[in-house]
């Protein structure tokens, strides 16, 4: 391409900026490596919790070995990874990642269900003390991010629980 110089007189072809700019886009392309996408690639991660129905069920003993265990168990059939298990003996805290097109109310559903479950047929003496088929108090706390709940969000959240609990008709 050639420029003019401020005198008016033309000079002789030289490299423009534009040209540079276009060479320096090719170097990039050939450098550049396209890959397919894979919905994975694009997991969610959330941090869960969960506390007992029964505000003197405490989660320990062989409960507080067996949870993390039919977590596992639950979240492998689902494809669902989990990040981190802390079994405490007032909650039950996860780090899950899904695919996005899984909705929160699908996983907790099915977490709630199969733990509940599998607790009430392994502990008869669980099972006798409650009218339920579900273990857990109603609700849950769901944080995107796969970071634990900080301690008084916990607090928080167990203690606005059971004050409903205790305001809602049995």
């Amino acid at each position: 391409m050639d420029f003019f110089e401020e005198n008016g007189s033309q000079s002789k072809s030289t490299f423009s900026t534009f040209q540079s700019e276009e060479k320096a886009a090719m170097d990039l392309n050939d450098n550049v490596l396209l890959e397919p996408i894979y919905p994975e690639a694009y997991d969610l991660s959330y941090t869960c919790l969960l506390i007992p129905g029964h505000p003197l069920q405490q989660l320990n003993g062989d409960l507080a070995k067996l949870l993390p265990q039919w977590l596992q168990q639950i979240c492998a059939s689902y494809n669902w990874q989990i990040e981190f298990v802390t079994v405490n003996p007032d909650y039950f805290q996860w780090g899950l990642r899904v695919i996005p097109s899984t909705q929160t109310g699908q996983f907790m559903q099915k977490i709630r269900h199969g733990t509940s479950e599998l607790i009430l047929s392994s502990f008869d003496q669980i099972r006798n003390k409650i009218s339920t088929n579900d273990f857990w108090a109603a609700g849950y706390l769901v944080v995107l991010g796969t970071r634990p709940h900080p301690k008084e969000m916990i607090e928080q959240y167990i203690r606005l629980s059971r004050r409903q609990q205790e305001s809602s008709p049995v």
